[in-house]
């Protein structure tokens, strides 16, 4: 046997993949709503204290903030995925080299978003539409956010490196532990220390900063076969190419939901007003937390889909898409039946008893979520495309997506009005979810499963 092989994987190929998606799904599952809780935890902080003007702020400014998730996902996954092909093929030194250069890139997309990003920050909000008194809170929160970027980065790229060298539950504690720092932090610089929007970004930068810190430490450590060290980290073309062409997918995937938070806040904005924006931030916030269960699971398979194509053992690789599925759909079902049946527990949790935008989210989130089983199935699809290295598959997907809702979200509100605007997202994913269960069958096929 090759002594670089380790138990770990042995038990990718030869464990029942019942097992194996609870030891790596559940913990990510926790990890995802853990992270959720940076963003979840200043809504309800911004939500009652600083009302519909601070919630339409935020609303305005994460989206535009939330690439910094996004190049962490391309840097993190394509680096996870390709580091788990090459594990499964026995090639650990090309595994340590991809994670150095990795970690080279995280720096120098950290570095150009603190220069750049913190620079036009408050041009991107003017562009738009925010003014007024909404455009000055978004540029705090927005401003920092690029400022401080390289420390979400770096944590959204090494819990996902991490959780692929075998440790999904110290990525669990870790997250927990900067889930509870940043609940302490809003409270103390927004509570306490009136900073609001300031405080609510600075909050969740520091929380992200121990984050990233805790989890890049495990691998300057002794404790792993994947050592950081300066002769990894010099960049290498055909690396760098290779991990943002792998982890093109999943940057459309956290880029598309900027950018979909972004044409609901533009299209309300045109055909509603501010109220619609504060009610499509609850509504938002609400989708979030399924949103990460279902990031919980395609992260937490991602390493027995990679390892067992790197085997070979498709086979296994398509009963554990076919686990996951059923998951999502289960996950999805439970969600639109509480939201269906208890919509005002749902406002009061962000908004409190606001009595304006109660009505507004309560409708909104009646027209948005009939499509929520859909959008999981899409992400879990997407995200089994890329770890397969299937990337064309899952950037069509991804891709596609991005240019369907771009053009059918404004058609709708042109011909609906705000009610047009709740339904364009679930109507995309429909369509998608069809096209994509083609692509699987092609796939398939091709792999003679």
């Amino acid at each position: 046997m090759n002594p670089e092989i380790s138990s770990q994987d042995l038990a990718l190929v030869n464990e029942p993949i019942p097992k194996l998606m609870w030891r790596y799904t559940v913990p990510t599952i926790l990890s995802m709503l853990v992270t959720g809780i940076y963003v979840t935890i200043d809504g309800m902080f911004v939500g009652h204290y600083l009302g519909e003007t601070g919630l339409a702020g935020m609303m305005l400014a994460y989206p535009v903030g939330a690439l910094l998730y996004a190049v962490g996902a391309l840097l993190g996954m394509g680096g996870a995925a390709l580091v788990s092909i090459y594990l499964g093929q026995g090639s650990v030194p090309k595994a340590r080299k991809i994670l150095g250069n990795t970690f080279s890139l995280c720096l120098i997309f950290g570095a150009f978003f603190a220069i750049f990003g913190s620079y036009f920050s408050r041009d991107i909000l003017q562009l738009l539409g925010a003014e007024g008194a909404v455009l000055d809170s978004a540029d705090d929160y927005l401003f920092w956010y690029y400022t401080l970027g390289i420390f979400p980065i770096i944590s959204v790229a090494f819990t996902a490196l991490l959780r692929n060298d075998g440790r999904p539950g110290f990525v669990t504690g870790v997250l927990i532990l900067g889930g509870c720092l940043n609940i302490v932090l809003d409270w103390l610089f927004i509570v306490v220390f009136p900073f609001e929007l300031v405080g609510a970004a600075i909050a969740t930068m520091m929380s992200q900063a121990v984050t990233g810190g805790l989890c890049l430490w495990h691998f300057f450590s002794d404790k792993t076969r994947l050592k950081i060290t300066l002769s990894q980290m010099k960049l290498e073309l055909g690396h760098c190419i290779n991990i943002i062409k792998t982890g093109v997918p999943s940057f459309l995937m956290n880029l598309y939901l900027s950018i979909v938070l972004t044409l609901h806040n533009i299209a309300f904005l045109w055909v509603g007003s501010p109220l619609h924006v504060a009610a499509y931030g609850v509504v938002s916030y609400t989708e979030a937390f399924f949103y990460l269960v279902f990031e919980g699971i395609a992260f937490g398979t991602q390493p027995i889909f990679s390892f067992n194509a790197g085997a070979g053992r498709y086979d296994r690789v398509f009963k554990t898409l076919k686990i996951a599925f059923g998951i999502t759909l289960v996950t999805a079902f439970l969600g639109l039946l509480f939201i269906y049946t208890k919509p005002q527990w749902v406002v009061y949790i962000f908004a409190g008893d606001n009595l304006e935008l109660t009505p507004y989210a309560i409708e909104g989130m009646g027209l948005y979520f009939w499509g929520l089983p859909m959008e999981g199935l899409l992400l879990v699809g997407a995200s089994f495309f890329q770890a397969i290295n299937y990337s064309k598959e899952a950037s069509m997907l991804t891709g596609a997506k991005l240019l369907l809702i771009a053009f059918v979200v404004y058609l709708f509100a042109w011909a609906f009005g705000t009610n047009g605007v709740w339904i364009s997202l679930a109507c995309c994913s429909s369509l998608l979810v069809i096209w994509m269960g083609f692509a699987l069958r092609r796939v398939a096929k091709q792999l003679e499963v």
